[in-house]
Parts: structure tokens; sequence; C-alpha cells
């Protein structure tokens, strides 16, 4: 009888266990330019958005990104390119770029699609951005992750975001980006800043660690139940009972 006992209560703590467990999944998104290797990332490539960007003369996009040569920009940050709506970096002259012109000054906006499998419950984020950057999700300017940087201009914003020193953030820095960070697909925007009528890109990395509950092992416990009564069943008979 005892051996029963123990045999049921190990086959309950089991099922308990099966029951709680979770899985952690960590998704890496990255800035990869249209057509280019996505570099292990989880992330659709960039999209650039021209309907909500500033109008360049001379230059009619259709949502494709390019990656572009860093130059004097730092980086790329480790599993990402620079990317831009065209060869618009510090390595291509004026008359290179698309439409024959520098970006004129105004607001960019890319776009990027990633899945969870679960909610975050960590994460890491890093952008680089020329002149300057305003990161938020799903569409919502709300939902903010980053917000432009302030003050004054060189070859991009002194303050970060800039694209000289990587921002980066995390759960510890920036806790309310757990709350955007909920299971399903998400979309990730960046509208890019330009104020100095020169250079424009974009490149950022993240990782994402989810935790996805697993489900109750019905059968493992079904089990723990039938081997509890077979081993009720084996029970030596009393001594001197009578049958």
């Amino acid at each position: 009888m005892q051996s029963s006992i123990k045999l049921s209560a190990l086959g309950a703590v089991l099922a308990l266990s099966t029951a709680f467990a979770s899985a952690t999944t960590i998704t890496q998104v990255g800035s990869y330019a249209t057509g280019a290797p996505n570099l292990g990332n989880d992330n659709t490539a960039m999209e650039f958005v021209p309907g909500m960007s500033t109008n360049v003369p001379g230059f009619v996009s259709d949502g494709s990104t390019a990656t572009v040569p860093p130059g004097l920009w730092s980086g790329p940050i480790a599993g990402s390119t620079w990317v831009s709506y065209g060869q618009t970096g510090p390595t291509t002259p004026e008359n290179e770029q698309p439409g024959g012109i520098f970006a004129p000054n105004g607001h960019y906006l890319f776009k990027t699609d990633f899945t969870l499998a679960g909610n975050a419950t960590a994460y890491s984020f890093s952008v680089l951005a020329d002149d300057t950057v305003e990161v938020f999700l799903d569409g919502n300017p709300g939902h903010l992750l980053v917000d432009f940087a302030p003050g004054l201009n060189g070859i991009c914003q002194i303050d970060q975001p800039n694209c000289r020193d990587v921002l980066t953030l995390n759960e510890l820095t920036n806790p309310n980006g757990l709350n955007l960070l909920t299971a399903g697909t998400h979309e990730l925007d960046f509208l890019v800043l330009q104020l100095g009528g020169h250079d424009l890109g974009l490149d950022f990395s993240s990782t994402i660690t989810t935790a996805t509950p697993e489900r109750f092992s019905w059968r493992q416990r079904r089990r723990s139940v039938s081997y509890q009564g077979a081993c009720s069943d084996m029970t030596p008979p009393v001594s001197g009972a009578a049958y």
C-alpha cells in the first residue's frame, strides 16, 4: 500500500509540473533590406512607406529598401544592416542619391513585422539613425519605445538616438516595453526625422524573450491513476484474514 501511495504522489507531482512548465523562446529582430539575407532575423525585410513620408522630388518609391554602407556612421549593429529607401548614405554623393538630391528635411516611415509566441518577459533593443528616429509599435505613436532626440545637429543629432552612438534599452530601462510586446504579430514602426538636409538611414537590432505555457499532460495523470490501481490490486493478502 505504501508503494502505491508513493507512486500516486509522484505521478501527481509530475502532472502538476507539466501543467505549470513553460517554454522560453528568443525572437531576433533586426534591420535588413528588401531581397537581402535576413541575417538570422525572424522579422520581415524593412519596408519604406512613401505615402506617409516626405516627398522626394524626382523619385518614385515602390516601398522597397536598400542596404546602405555606413561610411561615417557607426555600426552596423550585429545582426543588422543600415537601410534606407535608396542609397542615401554618407558614401553616396548627392547627384547619385534618389532623385539626384539629398533627402529633404521631413519624416520618413519604415516598418517591419514580427511574431511573438507569448508575452515578452525580457527584451533588448538597439538603434542608430541619421538624423534621429521615433520608434513605436503597431502603427500607434502612443505605443512609444524610443522618442526623437532633441537639441543640436552635426553629422546627425548630438543626442541619442543618432548615427554615431548606439542607443540600447531593455526591460529595466523601459519596462513599459513589456506591456506592448504581447503574444501575436506586431508591426514595428520607425519614423526617421531628417533635419540636416544631407544623409539619411536607419539601423536596429533586438532580441525578445517570451515564455509560453506548455499544455497540461492529462495522459500522464491518467497513467498515474491507473498505476495506483494496479499497485492496489497487487497488495498481498493479510495473514489470517477470512475470505
